[in-house]
């Protein structure tokens, strides 16, 4: 088996909500979808993600892409402070518009600079 390079952390807000574990909940229930996020959180955790997998957003952040029976998806992730092993799940969403894209990613953004205050 291979060693994980880093460990994923779902965000948590302030008052202790695990908000983006109910994000992923209420986008994907169940089933195959979820079945494939994970198969594809786990590659990332294992260096192994294929190009298309990830991209670079800037500002530290990331995007794992996930594509089921024609529907995208993004998680959108950073790295820990140092660049240590820890990736940082904060925000999902299913892909729609530009605008509704944008949004979520200021979300992440702002949830990104919310936890690097608190840790």
């Amino acid at each position: 088996m291979d060693k994980p390079e880093a460990t994923w952390l779902l965000y948590v807000s302030a008052s202790g909500e695990p908000v983006v574990s109910k994000e992923v909940r209420k986008v994907l229930g169940g089933g195959p979808p979820l079945k494939e996020l994970g198969a594809l959180m786990t590659r990332i955790q294992l260096g192994k993600a294929l190009p298309r997998d990830t991209g670079s957003l800037g500002g530290g952040l990331y995007e794992a892409r996930l594509s089921h029976e024609g529907t995208e998806y993004r998680l959108y992730y950073a790295l820990g402070p140092q660049r240590e092993h820890v990736l940082l799940g904060l925000a999902f969403h299913k892909k729609g518009g530009r605008g509704a894209q944008d949004r979520v990613k200021e979300l992440a953004g702002r949830r990104l600079a919310d936890w690097l205050r608190r840790i």
